[in-house]
Formats: C-alpha cells, structure tokens, sequence
C-alpha cells in the first residue's frame, strides 16, 4: 500500500475488468447477483457488463463474492485487496515451507511480493489475485488432508474448488486436475466408505458456488449452462471463445459505440492469428499483426511476471531435477497444465499467468537447491552466493530501490496498470452535486479510457454522478428521463476530444426548454 501512495498510483477501478467486477460486487453485496433491464441501455452500455435484458457484469461472481466484504465495511475496493494480497504470501510461504523449508518459504515471499504484476494486481478488483490466492488455500488443504485424509479438510478442497470455478473456471482447472489425480491416487487403498464420504465432502464443498453460478447463468442467458461470459462474446466480441474458429474478417460487434468498435478492431488482429496451423507460433515466436505494435512470445510474458528478472530462469533446469514426492509435482503441474488450456484461447495477456507464481518460483527454489548440493564440498558457499543473488534480484524489482538506481524513467519499474490523467480527472472533479455528465467520444480518445461505468452503485440513478453516453440526437431520451425522475440533476457534457468539461443546466429546465421548442442538440453542443 505504501507502494502505491509513494508513486501517486490510482488507487480506484478504472480499466475494463475493474469496473465491471467492482460492478458486480456492489450488487452482490446488496443481495443481487443482476438488477433489472436499464431503461436507457444505450446511454450506459459499456465494457464487459450488459444492460439488457438484465444490468450485470459478464464475469463469473467468484471475484465479488470475495470483495464483498470491503462494500459491508465500507472500506475502499483497494484497501481490502491490499489486506487479500497479504494473505496470498502468508499462505505461499505456508506451502512453500511445507514442500521444501521454512528458509524457501521466506524466499518465496520476497519473491512475490517484488513482481510488479502481484504490486499491481494486488490493489486492483481484478480476478487474478483471488484466483492465486484461492488455488493456494486448495494446495495447502490438499497438503493437510493427505496426511490423515481428514474430513474437514477434504471439505475445505470442494469449498475452495468450487470457488475458484465461479472465479476462472480455467485455472481453477490448472489446480483441480492435479490435486484430483494426485487425491484419486492416494485414497485408492482406502475402504469404500471412506471414498465415498471424500467424494462427497468434494461435492457438498463444490454445490452452493456451482449452484450460483448455474442460478446466474439461467436469470441472465436463460439457459442454466450458457454463461454471460460466453454471450458477451459471442454479441460483442465474435469468433473469441475458447478453441479454435474459423476467422471472419467481416465479423463486427452488436454495439454501435465506437469505442467497442475499435477494440474489436484489435481483438481482430488475435483471432487472425489464433488457427490451427499456427498456434504455437504466439508462444514461441511473438506476433507481429498487422497495424498494431509486435507482441512477445507468450512463454517470454509468463517468465518477466512470474520472476523479477529473467536470470532466474537459469535454475528451472535444475529445478525440474527437485521435483521429487508428489507435492512438489503437484504444484509444478499448475504450470503446463495452465499452457495446455491456454493454447485454446484467442488472447494472452501478462497478468493471466499471475495465478502460476507458485509454480514458477518452486521451480527456482529447487534449482536453488540442487545447484547448491551439486558440490557438498562448497555447498555452504553455493547456497549463500545463491541466496544473496535471489534476494537482490528481488529487492532490485522494489520500486523503492529500483526507480533509485535506473536513472531513465521509461526503464523504470511502475505498478500504474493505465496512466490515464483523464479517468483520473473525472474521479476526482465529478464530485458534490447530483448529476448527468454525457461523455461524447472523440476518435482520437484511448478507447481503452472508459469513463461511462456505475460501478459503486448497483443502480445508475443512485449514482451521486451518473455516467452515460452523449448520443447526439438520442440524448432528448436520457434529459427527458431524468426530468421526470430526478429534475434536480445538472447535466454536463465533457468532450473526450478536446477535454473539455461544459455544464449546461438541470434536467427540468433542459427539457422545460425542449418542450418550448428549443433545439436540445444546441443547447448540449453549442457550436
């Protein structure tokens, strides 16, 4: 946290992803897991939420239902994160400790804590950190249960198991099917009661979060097995589910915003790329599409999140050599399994491997070690001069230390996600009085900027500022709503293009003067 406040980060949910969970956690913190139809859902259709037939977020609710508690305890989203992210290394030092030593747990911890994806995760709603942390918990329940095949424990795995499903269901899977291997084998000498009530716990641990999901999917898609996710895609991002589809150039996106039209423009540029004959060129090779800025290799992004520098990859060889007992195997198999299951995705971004650290810096520890009892004679040396040099890597990684020693700030190391001075502007300036600002998109504005989100309300007209798009000729509908519904509202109009924040006047006069025949275009964009 003192991080963050040091680089004078936003510490509010400003992407895509952010606002749509932080969305979502509002409403199921007050009981809903959707809200009704917006009435105006153009003005308020945005990224990754829907406004019709339901008002929701897209994403599976596992996320919301862990940031729940900071909107109970009124605390700010990134608070609670930050208190999250603290517990992630507590347990990935627990784990760690358990498979090699209490001296490896205290690396291990360092190491996390100096890679810039888990300082800048670590405060933002993002589903990476409670998908890390919740594949942790089921490692180390798993590590419990195996030494008695305790009920409790094999409990607490179906829990955590059925979390992680309804948080991503993809690397939920990356942490189920070895623990599940490795439990299938170790209970086969068991009697068959005893199989039976593991299996069991497993489920009745699993039900109530799968039940959520399966009670979310059939209220928003009307099928109890189609989720939100995957119809999102499907209307405004065609031909991106999982697998391998045929690419339709001429495919285009329901919404007519043109924001969501230029990212599809980019989403494009994946999907061209993503076919049979060539998908193992991404993570070997990098892409280089068409009109957009070259991507690295995808196993060159998992190493430069994974670990604080690419020097460490020299211990993975022999690391592979310390994966000895079925723990350790265990916990590495998180690692290709995660790779298999995201050669069939269209996308590959740096902070989706976040949740295989564990696996990464096992892998390290163990080279660490077996380097160091290559040659017993110095071993005593060895170890130290390697322990010195991880240590140093990682507090090199600290933006305290390393934006001191690199001198030119492009080199630095951040934790920013997305320097944006306008979503910052609109955060702090729309306060103190209620209103409707009208955000009218220009085409040189980063779409990736979004401001039209209501994500710390369940309901846009509880908004003390309410977000919408400025729609042209379609914004006597909105003024019209309002005038009717909540009069007092001043409305504004900020011009993304020249950055440009106008008042105009409250919504009973605008539409007072609308019914008197005055032109609402001029009135909103005097020329």
């Amino acid at each position: 946290m003192l991080t963050a406040l040091l680089q004078g980060r936003d510490l509010f949910p400003k992407t895509h992803d952010e606002c749509s969970y932080w969305l979502q956690t509002q409403m199921l913190a007050h009981g809903h897991l959707f809200m009704p139809g917006l009435p105006l859902p153009d003005f308020f259709a945005s990224f990754y939420i829907l406004t019709t037939p339901v008002y929701c977020s897209i994403y599976f609710p596992g996320t919301a239902v862990m940031l729940a508690p900071a909107v109970w305890l009124h605390l700010p989203p990134w608070i609670w994160t930050a208190l999250l992210s603290g517990l992630t290394v507590g347990v990935l030092y627990l784990v760690i400790t358990e498979l090699i030593d209490g001296a490896a747990g205290v690396l291990a911890a360092i190491l996390l804590v100096s890679l810039t994806w888990f300082r800048t995760l670590g405060l933002m709603t993002m589903s990476q950190m409670p998908m890390l942390q919740l594949g942790l918990l089921m490692v180390y329940a798993w590590l419990r249960w195996r030494r008695r095949h305790h009920s409790m424990w094999a409990l607490a795995i179906g829990i955590l198991a059925g979390w992680a499903a309804i948080t991503r269901p993809v690397d939920a899977l990356c942490y189920a099917i070895p623990i599940g291997v490795a439990m299938a084998i170790e209970i086969r000498d068991d009697s068959l009661s005893r199989k039976a009530l593991c299996i069991a716990l497993l489920i009745v641990g699993a039900v109530p979060f799968l039940g959520l999901q399966v009670r979310f999917d059939q209220a928003v898609t009307g099928h109890p097995f189609q989720t939100p996710y995957t119809t999102y895609l499907a209307e405004q991002v065609p031909g991106s589910t999982f697998g391998f589809h045929r690419f339709n150039p001429a495919a285009e996106p329901q919404s007519t915003l043109p924001q969501m039209r230029r990212d599809y423009e980019l989403t494009k540029s994946y999907l061209a790329l993503h076919q049979p004959q060539n998908f193992l060129s991404p993570w070997i090779r990098g892409q280089h599409p068409a009109g957009f800025a070259p991507r690295p290799a995808y196993l060159a992004m998992i190493a430069d999140t994974t670990l604080p520098t690419r020097a460490l990859l020299l211990l993975i060889p022999a690391g592979l050599l310390g994966l000895t007992g079925r723990g350790r195997i265990v916990l590495f198999a998180t690692f290709p399994v995660f790779v298999l299951l995201y050669i069939l995705n269209p996308f590959f971004l740096e902070h989706y491997s976040v949740p295989i650290i564990p696996a990464v810096l096992l892998l390290v520890l163990l080279g660490a070690n077996a380097v160091a009892d290559a040659l017993p004679s110095t071993r005593g040396q060895i170890g130290a001069a390697l322990v010195a040099g991880i240590v140093a890597a990682a507090v090199t990684s600290l933006w305290e230390i390393n934006h001191v020693l690199v001198a030119n700030p492009a080199h630095q190391i951040t934790d920013e996600p997305m320097p944006s001075a306008l979503l910052r502007k609109a955060h702090d300036v729309l306060t103190g009085e209620r209103a409707v600002v009208l955000f009218r998109y220009a085409p040189n504005h980063n779409w990736k900027a979004e401001p039209v989100y209501n994500s710390d309300v369940t309901w846009p007209d509880d908004a003390e500022v309410v977000r919408a798009h400025d729609l042209g000729a379609r914004d006597v509908e909105i003024v019209k709503y309002y005038a009717q519904r909540q009069p007092d509202r001043t409305f504004f109009v900020w011009d993304l293009g020249k950055d440009e924040l106008r008042r105009i006047g409250t919504a009973a006069d605008l539409w007072n003067a609308v019914q008197r025949g005055k032109d609402l275009d001029l009135l909103l964009h005097p020329k």
